[in-house]
């Protein structure tokens, strides 16, 4: 019997059960606070304190790992979700919420790098690249599945709740019975943060702008479009268009910088993204009274293309940042820039809410979308300035690039040739 396939197999049903719980919780918590009346600067602080979470678990929980093993750990941490996650049908107050999903990033952290951990463990040299295109799709559909639950529990967000609790325990349940004995993940790759800077600017700050945006637009974005007036199900909607932007786009912008400088193709879905924002700034409405008048169905149409569009041109963005690291990284120091990368895209993570925070409370809820496009726009400024003071990396040099996502240190996705 191949004990390595049914454990693969339970890894990634484990994992799907994780990423499905998580994505949809982004939601959930953001339309929550909104129904109990919260202000965009709550939902902001309570988004910031999941990915301060997430950040410290990434780089700090690998030792306790090692110390007491992976389904020991495992289970640990995704009962620390359940019990995060019930606390939040019981209370409404905002630091409360803010600690919850504090300690839910942390745990998750800790999930994803022991599956991280665990696939690269199982997988076998010449299936690698195979099992990672599998993992990818398996958290990419997960993204797009996981508002099924906020459309399935309209409204009822203590129902929500208590059904993402019930993913993390089915997790527990399928990684218990995996057939394989993990090694035990060790985190050797080292934070080179000047280093990388040095080396590719344009990947150093378009990581943390890209994780400065992404946890605005998953986290924030369900807050703003519930204070304008759209229903859960249109808002589910709209997110789960997001997260099937990047699964469309993913794979043909990716082959498109293989072609070329990979900052062209970055400069190009920076520019669009930067439109987009701009264009929903603009001519979005500021009260709501247009998605609730007679006009509103082809209204909400629009936002939900204009979502497919945003994903699209957002969520890709890191792995071409990777990879344009990749390309101008020598194979030494590989698992030190994905790890470094990683460090400043989370930490772009935790400022981005905490600055949105600020310009709602100086310039109201609306300047959230501002605050995103001129941030895009002026990445895509800076991107191109950095075309003309530094010459494309030939392409015998070029990484060659493996599908995945940033989850934990445990996985690096990119490798030179």
């Amino acid at each position: 019997m191949d004990t390595k396939g049914i454990s693969l197999k339970s890894l990634f049903f484990a994992a799907g059960s994780i990423h499905l719980a998580t994505a949809a919780l982004g939601t959930l918590v953001a339309l929550e606070i909104a129904a109990n009346g919260g202000t965009q600067e709550e939902a902001s602080l309570v988004a910031s304190s999941y990915s301060l979470g997430f950040l410290i678990g990434c780089f700090y929980i690998g030792a306790p790992i090692a110390r007491i093993g992976h389904i020991r750990a495992f289970s640990a941490a995704a009962a620390l979700c359940v019990i995060c996650t019930l606390l939040l049908t019981e209370t409404s107050v905002s630091p409360a919420i803010m600690l919850a999903r504090f300690f839910t990033g942390l745990a998750t952290a800790g999930l994803y790098g022991i599956v991280d951990a665990w696939i690269n463990e199982t997988a076998e040299d010449q299936s690698r690249g195979r099992i990672l295109s599998v993992y990818s799709i398996v958290l990419g559909v997960s993204s797009i599945v996981s508002q099924g639950l906020v459309i399935l529990y309209d409204e009822d967000y203590n129902g929500a709740f208590v059904a993402c609790s019930g993913l993390y325990c089915l997790a527990i349940m399928v990684l218990v019975f995996a057939r394989t004995e993990p090694g035990r993940p060790e985190q050797t790759a080292k934070i080179r943060i000047l280093s990388v800077f040095k080396t590719s600017p344009t990947a150093f700050v378009g990581a943390f702008v890209n994780g400065f945006l992404v946890t605005i637009i998953l986290n924030i974005v369900p807050f703003h479009a519930s204070e304008l007036g759209l229903g859960s199900t249109i808002i589910a909607t709209i997110i789960s268009m997001i997260y099937l932007g990047r699964v469309i786009l993913q794979y043909p912008l990716g082959a498109a910088s293989d072609k070329m400088d990979r900052r062209y193709v970055i400069i190009a879905v920076s520019a669009v993204l930067s439109i987009v924002f701009l264009l929903l700034a603009i001519f979005s409405p500021r009260d709501g009274s247009h998605l609730t008048g007679a006009g509103a169905p082809a209204l909400q149409v629009l936002f939900i293309i204009t979502s497919l569009v945003i994903g699209g041109t957002l969520l890709p963005v890191y792995s071409l940042l990777t990879a344009h690291a990749m390309d101008r990284t020598v194979p030494v120091y590989v698992g030190s820039t994905v790890v470094t990368l990683l460090f400043v895209f989370s930490v772009g993570g935790v400022a981005g809410p905490l600055v949105n925070a600020g310009f709602a409370t100086v310039f109201g809820d609306a300047a959230m979308i501002w605050l995103c496009g001129g941030l895009s726009g002026l990445f895509a400024v800076f991107a191109f300035y950095r075309t003309k003071r530094q010459d494309p990396t030939p392409r015998a040099e070029h990484a060659t690039v493996r599908p995945g996502v940033q989850t934990s240190v445990q996985m690096a996705p990119l490798e030179k040739r």
